[in-house]
């Protein structure tokens, strides 16, 4: 939890720094499937930690804006070609509007 904490803090202070009418980008690696959270381990135990949150974790980032449709979303589903099913991936994104 304190690594999440962190980044909030971190995503506070770069949208603080944006002026109203701005957009803020999220994309981060989610912990939604096994491989990823199996791989995210093997990273932690290879010196390189990386902290996977739930979608909901990732979501709070944008909390306070005013968040695009269709949302915090795996990230292939953001705005798809339509032409293709999307397949959903371990990392999610949203795009949001400081007002």
């Amino acid at each position: 939890m304190a690594d999440t904490n962190e980044a909030s803090a971190i995503v506070k202070r770069l949208v603080d720094a944006l002026s109203p009418g701005s957009y803020v980008v999220v994309n981060d690696g989610a912990n939604t499937n096994q491989a990823g959270v199996e791989a995210a381990e093997v990273r932690g135990e290879a010196g390189d930690p990386y902290t996977l949150r739930s979608p909901e974790q990732i979501a709070r980032f944008l909390d306070g804006l005013q968040l695009v449709e269709p949302g915090v979303v795996s990230t292939p589903r953001w705005r798809p070609d339509p032409d293709d099913e999307p397949v959903d991936l371990g990392v999610f994104c949203g795009v949001a509007q400081k007002v």
